[in-house]
Formats: structure tokens, C-alpha cells, sequence
């Protein structure tokens, strides 16, 4: 049974409240950015030691602070072409291999592939068997998004959507979850063929940026060619409050490492799994 909150999402006004929230959270205003920053940081525990600005009061908005870069060296990216790190901090809620074109999103909860992501310079059906990874960004996490793997960006879409929240209680509550949610797909061409990551939009998430397109304003949908070629552990993007991640592989290309386990945390440049054909 789906729990009150689940229920009140279906008629919260999401795209007024992110209005709100989008002018709350780049206001510059002292009165409004100091105490929401100094109380944010306090309630949910922000580690601010790793922060480049420790104090979460010397940003010029709230978004600001919520978006801070890291200490350089707060996260090591780990070493190995063939190896695929995490993209982000947050907790590993599902992974493994697709099935059919089927993805877990939560026990007794699946959703389409081709769904998700749409089309792209890449066939969907390519990965309809391939690796996939999920993780949930908490609100005290980095909320910005890195490159699992070297490559070159081909193609971006944004697909609009309702913001339910993607924490525990709604993965289990709402189905096709990842689907309904506001999101951008980003395609990448690797040395050991594509790759997809899906910025997915959540409840109280005012913007999606990347770093081609920078903030994507919610609206119409939209597709734009692309040709950015980027490093391993590069920045893609960065959620304007908080959401989740994505990640899929073609069939037999991506082996997950073994001690990999569901509801984990990881964190940034961790190796999370290794390539295992190369074309």
C-alpha cells in the first residue's frame, strides 16, 4: 500500500512548487540564502570538510551552495581505461542486467528501456540485454555528475515529465517512476562502444544542467546533436536539488564488480565495474 506521502504527490501542484524553489534557491538575498544554507547543511549532515567553501554562508545563492564543488582530491578517480567508476555520490539502489529491454526500478516494480531513454544516434535495442546501474542522490550528497568511462558526448535529449520524488518510499510506491520523471539523456560514444547516463528529475529539482548545454529549462522537448569529447571523472552536469542517475551499457560489455551490493553508498571515481569485450 502506498504510504500518504506517494499519494500526495499525485496532487501536489510539482511544477508551481519548483517554480517556488527555483527562486528561493537563487535568491541572493542574505535573509533567505544564510539561514536555508546554514540549516540545510545542519539538518542533513553535509560533510562541508570536503566542501571547496567550507562555509556554507560565503555562496551567493542556496543553489550555489547546494551545488559546491569538491576539495580538489576529495575524490580519487579510480585508475584503468577499462575501468568504470561511479558517477556520483548516492546509494546504488538497483543494478545488474537488463532483461529483454526491462529494467528493475524497485522489488516487484520494472519499467522499459526504450521508455526511458527514447531515441538517440545509438538503436535503444542495443542495450535491450545490457548492464544498468542506479543510484539515488540524498540531499546531503555532491550533487554533481562525472564520466564513468573516457568518451565523447553525441547527443543530448530532454524529455519533460512530472517531479515525483525518487527516494525509497515512492521507487516502491509509483510505477514506472523513471519514465513519468522529467529527465535528460546523455549518449556517449566510448572506445568500447555506447554509452548512456540519464539525469532523472525529482520533486523540488528546479533545473537540470550539463556542460554543453548548461541549465536546460523545462518545457518542450528537445534533442540536440552534440560533439564533446571528455575525460574520465570530467563533469557532465549537476542537479539544481537533489534526484538520480542512470547509467547503462550495451549487452555483454560491462562486468559489475563483484562485491557490488543493492542500497550501498559510493562515492565519486569508486570502481564500480570493468569492460569485459573490447570490439
Amino acid at each position: 500500500m502506498p504510504s500518504p506521502f506517494v499519494w500526495l504527490q499525485h496532487v501536489l501542484p510539482q511544477a508551481l512548487v519548483s517554480r517556488a524553489v527555483y527562486k528561493i534557491a537563487r535568491s541572493e538575498a542574505r535573509w533567505i540564502k544564510n539561514p536555508l544554507s546554514r540549516w540545510f547543511a545542519r539538518h542533513y549532515g553535509v560533510d562541508l570538510a570536503e566542501a571547496a567553501e567550507p562555509d556554507p554562508t560565503a555562496y551567493p545563492t542556496f543553489n550555489a551552495f547546494f551545488t559546491r564543488p569538491l576539495k580538489p582530491g576529495a575524490r580519487k578517480i579510480a585508475p584503468g581505461e577499462t575501468t568504470i567508476v561511479s558517477p556520483v555520490d548516492g546509494r546504488l539502489t538497483e543494478f545488474g542486467y537488463a532483461r529483454s529491454g526491462t529494467l528493475l526500478q524497485a522489488k516487484g516494480f520494472a519499467y522499459a528501456l526504450e521508455e526511458l531513454i527514447g531515441e538517440g544516434p545509438v538503436d535503444s535495442r542495443a542495450f535491450e540485454n545490457g548492464a544498468y546501474a542506479t543510484i539515488y542522490l540524498a540531499p546531503y550528497d555532491y550533487h554533481r555528475v562525472h564520466m564513468p568511462l573516457a568518451g565523447t558526448l553525441t547527443a543530448t535529449r530532454y524529455v519533460p515529465g512530472r517531479r515525483f520524488s525518487v527516494n525509497a518510499a515512492t521507487t516502491c510506491g509509483i510505477r514506472r517512476l523513471f519514465c513519468r520523471n522529467e529527465r535528460v539523456v546523455c549518449w556517449f560514444d566510448t572506445a568500447y562502444g555506447p554509452m548512456v547516463l540519464v539525469l532523472v528529475g525529482a520533486l523540488n529539482v528546479s533545473s537540470i544542467s550539463t556542460v554543453s548545454r548548461g541549465e536546460i529549462e523545462s518545457g518542450a522537448p528537445r534533442y540536440w546533436p552534440e560533439s564533446l569529447v571528455l575525460a574520465k571523472g570530467a563533469e557532465i552536469g549537476r542537479f539544481n536539488l537533489g534526484s538520480t542517475v542512470v547509467l547503462l551499457f550495451p549487452e555483454g560489455r560491462v562486468e559489475w564488480a563483484a562485491e557490488l551490493r543493492s542500497g550501498e553508498k559510493l562515492e565519486l571515481g569508486r570502481a564500480i565495474g570493468r569492460i569485459r569485450e573490447v570490439p
